[in-house]
């Protein structure tokens, strides 16, 4: 049995940012673990991170945003590639924190936009999987689970083993799991070990922002 402290925060944002990282680092402490994933399209909240584990030894991943973002919209905050600037870059680095932003997240579809698929009694399974995702635990959890496996896939992380991945809302950080990743493409495939898995809470929002 695993028993740690679970934070349940009153409202998802980056005001939680602290926090989740004291609770992952406290869940580190409780041995066994060797992998932090954590989204961060600009690199800041990853660096965080990485600088309050420095000592325990662990491998900090930093997921941004692919170069297909830009093609979104080009003149919004998020289409800009490389997301992490140089200096935020140089410094992770110098942590060895690994970043990936060539990887295409598996809950995107395109140009598609949840409106425009609910008017044409369109469903697509993936988008299912993750408004399911947001309903149990927000942007934040979603988040978590997807970063989780596009680092899978970039190869930065060993397949079918424990990992505490960190999503935000917005920005920073309000939540933090321990999953059993995998390849996207097995998310729910016919090998049930290779599935991914949710296996503990160490953080997350009672209360969900909903953007549609």
């Amino acid at each position: 049995m695993i028993k740690h402290e679970v934070f349940f925060f009153d409202k998802p944002g980056p005001a939680n940012t602290q926090d989740v990282i004291r609770a992952v680092r406290a869940r580190l402490e409780g041995g066994n673990i060797h992998y932090v994933v954590v989204a961060s399209i600009s690199g800041s909240t990853a660096l965080k991170m990485a600088e309050a584990l420095k000592d325990l030894g662990v491998n900090v991943v930093c997921v941004s945003l692919p170069p297909w973002c830009k093609e979104i919209n080009p003149s919004g905050p998020m289409s800009v590639y490389p997301s992490v600037k140089d200096d935020i870059r140089a410094k992770l680095k110098e942590l060895n924190v690994t970043i990936v932003d060539r990887v295409v997240s598996p809950f995107d579809v395109g140009d598609c936009s949840l409106v425009s698929i609910a008017d044409a009694n369109v469903v697509i399974p993936i988008k299912v999987i993750a408004e399911t995702l947001r309903m149990v635990g927000g942007q934040g959890f979603k988040t978590a689970v997807e970063v989780a496996m596009m680092a899978t896939d970039a190869g930065y992380l060993p397949p079918y083993s424990e990992v505490i991945s960190v999503g935000g809302t917005d920005r920073g950080a309000d939540t933090s799991i321990v999953v059993q990743n995998t390849f996207s493409q097995f998310i729910l495939g016919k090998d049930k070990n290779k599935r991914f898995e949710v296996r503990e809470i160490i953080a997350m929002p009672r209360k969900k922002i909903w953007y549609w």
